[in-house]
């Protein structure tokens, strides 16, 4: 995580197997559930990938600790800007909600595409360092301004949370405050390294998935949309 690479690890052997039984019971059930499905998988993926940070900060290995960390930037400034709102699409039922949820899907794509990009031609624009035992990641943009930094934080937040909370199904919304929960936390104790540290809380939270989806979240009658064969 964000403390050490044996908890971001640890994590990550939990969550990504149990994220590979939740898509394969969204698959065999509602389809629409799959975005949702591979939260544990996502946010998995994402820890092992920190937990490569750590490993090649502790054996001086600077190569290793700019691929993971752009690997872990890719989750964390693109991927979860995107795929949330897609998610809150693919189960909200109400029309106009689900045409927002999509263009919200595309917004934080465009937004993620402008943050990373730069990254491809610019590895250094991502700089990474170690405080109060958590890793902090500063991420140099296009246009250096203290406004948009502040604008760009509320879209972050935004993006990610509104669907979380608005859409209305249950298991989202039970997921939603728990993601505020985490986030409320980390701005409370954990002013550095906060990214890092909101999405080790985040993953954890996915668990709160696993749970519904053992419930049978996702083993109602399946849509004729998405019926499978």
């Amino acid at each position: 995580m964000c403390f050490s690479a044996t908890a971001s690890f640890t994590v990550s052997s939990v969550l990504i197997p149990a994220g590979v039984w939740c898509i394969q019971k969204a698959w065999k059930g509602d389809r629409h559930y799959l975005p949702l499905a591979t939260f544990p998988l996502a946010f998995g993926l994402q820890q092992g990938i920190e937990g490569l940070v750590w490993v090649g900060l502790g054996t001086d290995n600077p190569a290793l600790v700019s691929r993971a960390a752009i690997g872990f930037a890719f989750f964390s400034h693109g991927f979860w800007l995107c795929w949330i709102p897609l998610m809150a699409s693919q189960l909200e039922k109400r029309p106009q909600m689900r045409r927002l949820w999509q263009g919200m899907a595309w917004v934080g794509a465009l937004y993620g595409t402008y943050l990373l990009v730069p990254l491809w031609f610019h590895p250094d624009w991502l700089t990474l360092s170690i405080r109060q035992q958590t890793l902090d990641y500063a991420l140099k943009t296009l246009i250096d301004h203290p406004l948009l930094g502040y604008w760009g934080r509320v879209l972050y937040i935004a993006t990610i949370l509104t669907p979380l909370l608005l859409t209305r199904n249950s298991v989202v919304s039970g997921m939603g405050w728990l993601v505020l929960g985490t986030l409320l936390a980390t701005s409370r104790f954990f002013e550095q390294g906060f990214i890092s540290v909101w999405c080790f809380f985040a993953a954890i939270a996915s668990s709160y998935v696993v749970y519904q989806f053992l419930q049978g979240a996702a083993t109602l009658r399946p849509s004729s949309r998405f019926r499978p064969s």
